[in-house]
């Protein structure tokens, strides 16, 4: 006799009653329910994913895209979207796209295995193709852009607001901006956002103080370190530098003090993410807060409804800015 045979035996129900208790398939009362998973528990049943997928049409499996998963920051979405997937017997399935420098087949052949949803932590306008066979083929997608339906994205204008009142109090009127990734991107929100309070402030709009990301796209350290020695070849006169993130941040804190300048008397700098990092640099780095916990679970449950067929609307979670140490005083013209 089989163990599944065993448990709707000792729970007084057919085979039938305890797959769909274990596979949600079919309404079944409170009380044969309890008896089904009593039984369950008492033989330690575990019923075969492959089994129940066959039942369901669902692997209880999903994605997320990436494109850099040494940056801190998609560790920890990545972390609370599985605790919370494990909450409703999901997993999670991590794909730096990047990293690997694969093309739209590639990733397509990696989203297609059986998964039953995609978030899109990074977009890129690359991933269109991949994305547009993946909703066709009924696999549901978030992403920060309408392009895919469901958004779920960072709201970088407040903070950004927050940040730019903050320079300009402080005297700052040329504030650079280091890209990693390309601004002309159809969805840099971020980049759009700073545009949007740089105008908004009344400071100086100058080309020579956007440094725009090169192929291939990256926003890490080494990001940061090129993007402030080019601003230094060019003679950019910024008095504050905002880079893409932390860790590209954290690249133009080396740059700098390599060229013999000290953060923040001769130069300020934010980044963002607000990764653990950030808090123990020295100086403390000034940066823009992203709820990466609130950012996991919300890309988990969003997926989970659209799964269900249940009314899902975009999900706009604001940033923060945090000022630390590396932002002061202007103290002399630029840099």
């Amino acid at each position: 006799m089989s163990i599944r045979q065993q448990v709707a035996l000792a729970a007084g129900v057919s085979e039938a009653t305890v797959s769909h208790v274990v596979n949600k398939s079919k309404y079944v009362s409170p009380e044969l329910e309890a008896r089904v998973l009593a039984a369950i528990k008492k033989y330690d049943y575990h019923p075969s994913t492959i089994a129940r997928s066959m039942v369901t049409k669902r692997s209880n499996h999903v994605a997320m895209l990436v494109n850099d998963l040494k940056n801190p920051r998609y560790a920890a979405i990545a972390e609370a979207m599985q605790k919370t997937a494990a909450n409703y017997g999901y997993i999670v399935s991590i794909i730096d796209f990047n990293s690997f420098e694969m093309d739209n087949n590639q990733v397509m052949d990696l989203i297609s295995r059986n998964i039953d949803g995609i978030f899109v932590a990074t977009y890129t306008d690359d991933l269109k193709p991949a994305l547009d066979k993946a909703m066709s083929s009924g696999i549901k997608v978030i992403s920060a852009v309408k392009e895919f339906g469901i958004v779920l994205n960072t709201d970088y204008v407040p903070s950004l607001d927050e940040m730019m009142k903050d320079l300009k109090g402080l005297g700052h009127e040329r504030v650079a901006y280091i890209s990693g990734y390309s601004i002309k991107e159809s969805q840099h929100s971020k980049f759009e956002a700073f545009k949007s309070a740089v105008r908004k402030y009344g400071m100086e709009e100058d080309t020579a103080l956007i440094v725009d990301g090169k192929p291939p796209y990256r926003a890490d350290f080494r990001a940061g370190y090129d993007g402030a020695k080019e601003l230094l070849e060019r003679k950019a006169r910024m008095t504050a530098i905002f880079a893409v993130n932390d860790l590209a941040a954290i690249g133009v804190l080396a740059a700098l003090r390599e060229e013999g300048l000290h953060v923040p008397e001769d130069i300020s700098i934010v980044g963002c993410d607000n990764i653990d990092m950030a808090e123990f640099m020295d100086p403390p780095l000034s940066t823009l807060d992203v709820p990466k916990e609130k950012m996991g679970e919300a890309a988990m449950k969003m997926l989970l409804k659209l799964m269900k067929k249940e009314p899902c609307e975009d999900v706009w979670i604001p940033s923060e800015y945090i000022r630390r140490k590396s932002v002061s005083l202007v103290k002399r013209e630029g840099v």
